[in-house]
């Protein structure tokens, strides 16, 4: 039985400009003795994740709902109390990204290591710290480092009082937020083969949350790309990284120098999406450089890229002329309305040839189903957007229309 289970988490935050879907339908596993890696950009939902499993939330929570099994028990039917004493730093605890912040700077280390089990347990002070010590021992620092206040350590000593605090509990899963990434590459090195060493001995089951793919595969048994709040691919490590399906965990593989290779890396264009408009179907495609009908444009999207067009090439050929304004009716419609001497027959005729004519060149107009002009305006039907689902042999699934023989279809003709 796994340890962890997350099934169709969605976790949302709300805002004047509306809700930010940040964890939006994430499921994945985690056995005991395993590392589920967690990557992707900045931004793209993998500590919100976090957060969600662990009911960190802020006062502008807008959607918290899905399961969250520990050890077969949904956590998410439990009270605030119930789930202080059953699940936090009991059954998972936490490394936070950036040990001098989780630290406090007016407490001495051991107090802080201590704390959970005076806290959660209720165990006696004297008993309590001579767990701490031990803990400090077991991730390899010296007795006195439990008089120590959190200024006198150096970055690494100071990395593995937190994951001291986040042991001492014996708890059966250990999520780490970025644990490494104020440290040298050395004593990266050193972090990760203690985590390592940690999970070998206690059978831990780790999410490993960072935005270093080289680093991931270090620990990682299996693997999570996300993107835009969603998980767009996951599988174990070793087909992750030799064969990514999905073009967004391809661009990210190919974005990561290579020690031993001329090849240059490949950045990947454009931005991450504003998740109070999430693009429509897969949230990646405005990014992607094998999009096509199928992969969610919009009428918005449409209407933008008209509104960037020139209105001659050089050859001074009339593309697209008198559009007075747009208007997107729905994320399916786009109707333009045309200038006063331009009768609305002829607007949708120029239309439908520019379509026929650019598509190949530009993946929007791929979506346009049909263009129809009639009683002064005209309007630009759109394929509905579907978002595609995981698909994939053996447990390797990623979410992109190409793995299907429709996507396949489109793209070939």
């Amino acid at each position: 039985m796994p340890v962890l289970e997350v099934e169709h988490l969605r976790y949302y935050y709300r805002t004047r400009r509306g809700p930010v879907s940040a964890v939006d339908d994430v499921s994945f596993s985690v056995n005991e003795g395993e590392t589920m890696t967690l990557v992707g950009e900045s931004g793209c939902g993998k500590t919100s994740t976090a957060n969600a499993i662990l009911r960190l939330l802020p006062r502008n929570v807008d959607t918290y709902e899905g399961r969250i099994l520990l050890d077969g028990q949904d956590t998410i039917a439990y009270d605030d109390e119930e789930f202080r004493k059953k699940v936090r730093w009991r059954g998972i605890s936490v490394v936070f990204q950036g040990a001098m912040n989780a630290l406090n700077p007016m407490a001495r280390c051991g107090r802080q290591v201590a704390e959970p089990l005076i806290v959660h347990r209720g165990v006696e002070r004297e008993e309590a710290m001579d767990a701490a010590t031990e803990s400090l021992k077991s991730v390899g620092l010296p007795d006195h480092v439990a008089e120590r206040y959190p200024h006198e350590l150096s970055g690494g000593m100071k990395q593995r009082v937190v994951i001291a605090m986040a042991l001492v509990m014996k708890p059966r899963l250990v999520i780490l937020d970025e644990p490494t990434s104020a440290l040298d590459v050395m004593t990266q090195a050193n972090i990760i083969n203690l985590l390592k060493r940690l999970q070998k001995e206690a059978g831990l089951g780790y999410v490993f949350i960072t935005h270093d793919l080289g680093l991931a595969s270090e620990l990682a048994d299996n693997v999570a790309v996300m993107y835009a709040g969603r998980i767009v691919e996951i599988g174990p490590a070793a087909e992750v990284y030799k064969s990514p399906q999905h073009p967004y965990t391809q661009k990210l593989i190919q974005s990561v120098p290579l020690l031993r290779s001329e090849v240059e890396p490949v950045f990947i264009p454009g931005v991450p999406p504003d998740l109070t408009r999430a693009p429509m179907g897969c949230r990646f495609h405005p990014r992607c450089p094998y999009a096509f009908n199928l992969c969610g444009w919009s009428s918005s999207d449409l209407a933008e890229f008209l509104r960037q067009l020139p209105l001659k090439t050089p050859e001074k050929k009339v593309l697209v002329d008198g559009i007075a304004k747009m208007d997107s009716k729905s994320p399916w419609k786009l109707v333009a309305t045309p200038t006063r001497d331009t009768p609305a027959t002829r607007l949708a005729e120029d239309l439908r040839n520019f379509v026929a004519a650019e598509a190949g060149a530009n993946p929007v107009l791929t979506a346009v189903e049909s263009v129809a002009g009639d009683d002064g305006s005209v309007v630009i039907k759109l394929r509905q957007a579907v978002s595609p689902q995981l698909l994939g042999p053996s447990g390797h699934l990623a979410s992109c229309w190409l793995l299907t023989e429709e996507g396949r279809h489109a793209v070939a003709s």
